[in-house]
């Protein structure tokens, strides 16, 4: 099914379409706290392009891992090892207080951040092939990440690949940014090789 597909590293180029990923997997969050840098005076997709490219965060190119059809990205799995001083690049924010506890009980874990496909290119395989490389990426590391209990196919799909609900926390809104869904859930996944 996923045969025309390739699976490659990501690339500093690849940057515009990982930030429309990045922010289709978090439920725009990414977009507004983009928005909010430099006090909201410039353009927020910008914002992201030039976040994903600074390595001195986890959430950067370097950590993606890109699925393309023909030049075209269609999928991204962003993962990495989640330690004490990972640095994510999150903002000093209530909206981010749950989403660090969570991530706080998951240290220790290959931490994915992002699984995300565009609309027309899901239910093709290539979430199953990405989590695939996800776990051997993870050097025998337990799989964890944060998916909202308002995202019904997230979570469908990460039980049928053996995630087990750890822990949850309310989600924290703002005036301009919302969320499907009342709580993050964080969902780990003993890795068995």
């Amino acid at each position: 099914m996923v045969s025309s597909f390739t699976i490659r590293r990501a690339t500093p180029e690849d940057a515009p379409d990982m930030v429309r990923l990045i922010n289709i997997a978090d439920h725009g969050l990414p977009l507004w706290r983009w928005g909010r840098l430099e006090g909201g005076k410039g353009d927020p997709w910008q914002a992201g392009r030039d976040s994903v490219q600074r390595v001195d965060q986890a959430v950067n190119w370097t950590n993606g891992t890109v699925a393309t059809l023909g030049s075209d990205i269609v999928a991204l799995l962003l993962a990495y090892p989640l330690e004490h001083d990972t640095p994510t690049g999150e903002a000093e924010h209530a909206v981010f207080e749950p989403l660090k506890a969570l991530k706080s009980q998951a240290f220790g874990c290959y931490y994915i951040h992002v699984l995300a496909a565009y609309a027309e290119y899901r239910r093709r395989g290539l979430g199953t092939i990405l989590m695939e490389k996800a776990e051997r990426m993870a050097g025998g590391r337990d799989l964890a990440l944060i998916v909202s209990d308002g995202n019904a196919p997230a979570r469908r799909f990460h039980d049928r690949l053996g995630f087990r609900e750890t822990a949850r926390a309310a989600i924290v809104t703002a005036e301009d940014w919302k969320a499907e869904g009342e709580n993050w859930l964080l969902l780990v996944k003993p890795n068995k090789g």
